[in-house]
């Protein structure tokens, strides 16, 4: 979703007929397999610093937060100021369990904050079965520091940007 919505080439995707966009199929090429191979991530899913790498294997930053190394505020601070700015991208990785929803560990991007409610709205990838929920900012700060079996670190955010030109 994040790399669509960068103005960077997409590769082809044959069901979308003329149109290039990134898709599970197509995102994975050369220099992401060297991160993690596509049937691994199918298996088991992902460490935060393997998604930040994956990111960056295409022209844009990423920069990675563990949940545990961040207070709320700092939280709260670093995702509202990078989602005021054009072309910036958050994505979370939180213990769906924590929100209030079903299964472990996932990844989505966050669209917007709202601080009279202190609460952010997370556009799910798995939006079929999880619609845009907005989420207070204490307890998508608390799914993000619970810990990820994989890599025995919290979870956390990828602040995502292009790269200056």
């Amino acid at each position: 979703m994040v790399l669509n919505a960068i103005a960077i080439p997409a590769p082809e995707a044959p069901e979308f007929g003329q149109y290039h966009v990134f898709t599970q199929d197509n995102f994975f090429n050369v220099q992401t397999q060297q991160v993690i191979e596509p049937e691994v991530v199918a298996r088991q899913g992902l460490t935060l610093e393997q998604l930040g790498k994956l990111v960056e294997s295409y022209p844009v930053q990423a920069e990675v937060h563990h949940g545990g190394d961040v207070t709320l505020d700092e939280f709260r601070t670093l995702v509202s100021k990078n989602l005021q700015e054009s072309g910036n991208f958050v994505l979370v990785n939180y213990l769906r369990k924590a929100i209030g929803q079903e299964t472990g560990g996932h990844i989505s991007p966050v669209a917007a904050y709202n601080e009279e409610t202190d609460r952010f709205l997370i556009l799910d990838v798995s939006r079929y079965k999880y619609p845009p929920v907005w989420v207070k900012a204490e307890e998508l700060w608390k799914a993000m520091a619970t810990v990820d079996s994989a890599s025995g670190k919290t979870r956390g955010f990828v602040l995502v940007s292009t790269q200056p030109s």
